[in-house]
């Protein structure tokens, strides 16, 4: 027999950055999230994102990111910077657009996974890799990026 599920869903996250106070400003700024109380010299802050889960900001001694190393996503197999937290949006559109206009590295632009969404690599301020990723219903790509469209095919 199986073993029920023991976790539920992930709460939180812990996210390092080396300035809380700038870090802040940005994940609302960039992001749309909104702090949760007032900052406190030395501590961290907790950003709270559209479905009311957290985002714990907390200084990081020395700057360490938040990616790693793997040959295990890439389908030939060669090493890839992989992002630990993907978060979901409902509109990616108008997140890759305040990303641009905030001068935020992206990997490349939305990418179209079929039944996975439409997908978007991005980093914070201090590095750390996250991908965002729409349901596939809800998801249409901006005017400019090239879909391949795929012909209905006739009923038999």
């Amino acid at each position: 027999m199986k073993k029920k599920a023991l976790l539920k869903r992930i709460e939180c996250a812990y996210l390092p950055v080396t300035d809380v106070a700038a870090s802040v400003a940005w994940y609302e700024r960039v992001l749309g999230l909104t702090l949760r109380s007032p900052l406190k010299p030395g501590r961290g802050a907790i950003m709270i994102m559209d479905s009311g889960q957290w985002l714990f900001l907390l200084p990081s001694v020395g700057g360490h990111p938040l990616h790693f190393m793997t040959t295990g996503w890439a389908e030939d197999g060669s090493p890839f910077e992989m992002f630990p937290i993907c978060f979901e949006t409902e509109d990616i559109r108008e997140l890759d657009q305040s990303l641009r206009e905030s001068g935020v590295w992206t990997e490349q632009a939305i990418r179209d996974e079929g039944g996975c969404g439409l997908q978007l690599d991005f980093k914070d301020l201090d590095g750390n890799k996250f991908q965002v990723w729409q349901l596939p219903v809800q998801a249409e790509l901006p005017a400019q990026a090239e879909v391949p469209v795929q012909a209905e095919l006739p009923a038999r």
